[in-house]
């Protein structure tokens, strides 16, 4: 019997792959990733695609899932469907940036700095040793590791002993030789700054001496096969024989992926220094560090401290260069909440603010200089599109924007036919909905015959269904709904994170009026209707809308912050044992505060 064999086509060109499997299982492979928010396990239904060639009949789950006119039209799920000969997959991967930054200057005060010596060459009356040579030469009394040593005679002498060294600073333990290149190459030196996001990997390459950027990426995280959110993740790592490897691995993948990227023209032996912030499961993941005491009780972390290690022992191809960890909050609070802190200067501020990253982990804090309290809310992944019947993450094609007059408008991302709802678009319909009493304050999707007079005919149009299957048209073609579940999974996704918000307040002793700024992390944070966020409740009501202010992707923006500062990075060390985590659940009336903040406003007067 002939091999299966399936072609997947992908923008960074075509991967042909043998082998009997799911398609998912045969691009994660091939190192491609195809949308699967649940892991495989037939739930999520987002790893649609259109084979061309001969496959396997649909699977009941298929079916179940699937509408009569996508399986005719040779639709079918990459997690169920498997090739029987020669199939064609197109993959389109989602490259997603993460938001951009008002700059916060940052004098740089670099951990590396580059010398160049020109040094006698070894005579029988000049007897040093190559490494004695350098440190005569630079006046510092550095050392070099086994791995330098190994390329230095050659390195020297092709050089005719002209060269740059680049010293990095350890302080008290001295200073350690990096590398040495021939030439003079002083102005050349780089870092990259990663932010490791759950969905997202960002990465920031950057001159470590003026602190300019020179590039920057973004891509899907590798982990995200295994499912979108962390639990999944943990899940995998836990029950799986070599999960965490499988997952570390991926990690590791997307940022040498990244730093191909960023490193067009910049040879990435001249990058010395990287740093990495991320959530505490993604951590862990990267350093191959098992997430067991985190998932399950007490929930801890194996450690918090700020980690540092050579890259090359990570997988990373940075063949000179150090990369440092910034410490953890707490077993679900990581260094990317900590790098925002930093980037929106709470930690400075003389009036009390509050940090919120909407999305899957939910992750905020509240406070000033004088205490910052932080927790998790884990919201799920509704936001990113997940258990949403059109969900999808904001991508070309992607609601984003919804608006309901005498009828329903909507805008797409691109300008393109939509393809599904991203985010944004799910809060701004969300709002809408519960603006005109299409919701009500309970989360029910109200039945057409209760709305009927109420709403325009046009949108009363748009409320199809029966009994307690009810649902709203967006667009009739494509057709783009919300249902009464979708209402629910984000009924539950807004009162958690209102939930994290209220707890704090109380934690701190203060009300709403007295949180002078309100700053939205993430791709996410930046792009969502900030009236909508308030129409819908995930924020107290009695916050001015002007203290609200989207600030994009700031975890990524303190990890560069960190990364070229010596004196930042001893104020995150000193930051994150500073900042108190709060576990939610330990609150005595958690479960009533989270009841209440699962309501809706009611129906309001409309706002543009």
């Amino acid at each position: 019997m002939t091999t299966p064999r399936t072609t997947f086509i992908s923008r960074e060109g075509t991967v042909r792959i043998p082998g009997d499997a799911t398609f998912i299982e045969l691009a994660r492979r091939a190192g491609l990733y195809l949308p699967s928010l649940c892991g495989g396990r037939g739930k999520c239904a987002k790893c649609r695609c259109e084979p061309r060639g001969p496959v396997t009949e649909p699977t009941p789950l298929e079916i179940e899932l699937l509408s009569g006119d996508e399986l005719a039209g040779g639709v079918r799920l990459a997690c169920q469907a498997r090739p029987l000969g020669a199939v064609e997959v197109a993959i389109e991967e989602e490259v997603l940036e993460k938001g951009g930054y008002t700059e916060v200057a940052v004098a740089p005060e670099p951990l590396v700095r580059k010398a160049y010596l020109e040094m006698p060459a070894p005579a029988p009356h000049d007897d040093l040793a190559d490494v004695e040579r350098i440190r005569k030469t630079l006046g510092a009394a550095i050392w070099a590791p086994p791995q330098m040593l190994r390329a230095l005679p050659v390195t020297l002498r092709d050089a005719g002993f002209r060269a740059t060294v680049a010293v990095w600073d350890h302080g008290a333990s001295g200073e350690e030789l990096l590398t040495v290149e021939a030439g003079d190459t002083r102005e050349r030196a780089y870092g990259i700054a990663f932010d490791i996001g759950t969905t997202s990997v960002a990465g920031y390459l950057v001159d470590l001496f003026t602190g300019r950027e020179i590039a920057r990426s973004s891509r899907l995280n590798g982990q995200q096969p295994w499912g979108a959110d962390v639990i999944s993740r943990a899940t995998h790592a836990l029950e799986t024989p070599g999960g965490v490897e499988e997952l570390q691995a991926a990690a590791i993948e997307t940022l040498n992926r990244i730093l191909a990227d960023c490193c067009v023209g910049v040879d990435p032996g001249e990058v010395y220094y990287a740093t990495a912030v991320g959530n505490s499961l993604m951590h862990h993941l990267a350093l191959g560090i098992t997430p067991a005491t985190i998932a399950v009780s007490p929930y801890v972390a194996v450690s918090r401290d700020p980690l540092q290690v050579k890259a090359s022992e990570l997988g990373i191809a940075l063949p000179n260069a150090w990369v440092y960890f910034l410490p953890l909050i707490g077993a679900y609070v990581g260094a990317d909440t900590l790098a925002v802190v930093m980037a929106t200067a709470l930690d400075e501020s003389d009036d009390i603010c509050l940090a919120v990253d909407i999305g899957t982990n939910g992750e905020m804090a509240l406070g000033s200089r004088e205490r910052i309290l932080a927790c998790s809310a884990p919201a799920g992944p509704a936001f990113e599109g997940a258990e949403i019947r059109h969900g999808m993450r904001a991508a070309a094609g992607a609601i984003d924007r919804v608006r309901i007059r005498d009828d329903v408008r909507v805008w797409t991302i691109g300008d393109l036919p939509p393809r599904g709802i991203c985010g944004s678009g799910l809060i701004d319909a969300l709002d809408q909905m519960v603006r005109h009493g299409i919701v009500d304050s309970g989360g029910r999707l109200l039945p057409r015959q209760r709305l009927d007079r109420k709403v325009p005919p046009k949108v009363l149009d748009r409320v199809v269904g029966q009994d307690h299957t009810w649902e709203f048209v967006l667009s009739w073609d494509p057709r783009i709904v919300i249902t009464q579940n979708d209402v629910r999974q984000l009924q539950l996704a807004k009162g958690t994170i209102l939930c994290g918000v209220r707890i704090l307040m109380e934690e701190l002793g203060i009300d709403p009026s007295r949180i002078a700024n309100v700053s939205l992390a993430g791709a996410f944070g930046n792009y969502v209707d900030k009236r909508s966020a308030l129409g819908i409740g995930m924020l107290p009501a009695a916050i001015p809308l002007e203290r609200i202010q989207g600030v994009g992707n700031a975890a990524g923006h303190g990890a560069r912050m960190a990364l070229l500062s010596r004196s930042i990075r001893r104020r995150a060390e000193a930051l994150a044992r500073r900042i108190d985590y709060f576990e939610l659940s330990k609150h005595p009336s958690f479960e009533d505060i989270f009841v209440e903040s699962l309501a809706f406003p009611h129906p309001r007067p409309s706002a543009g």
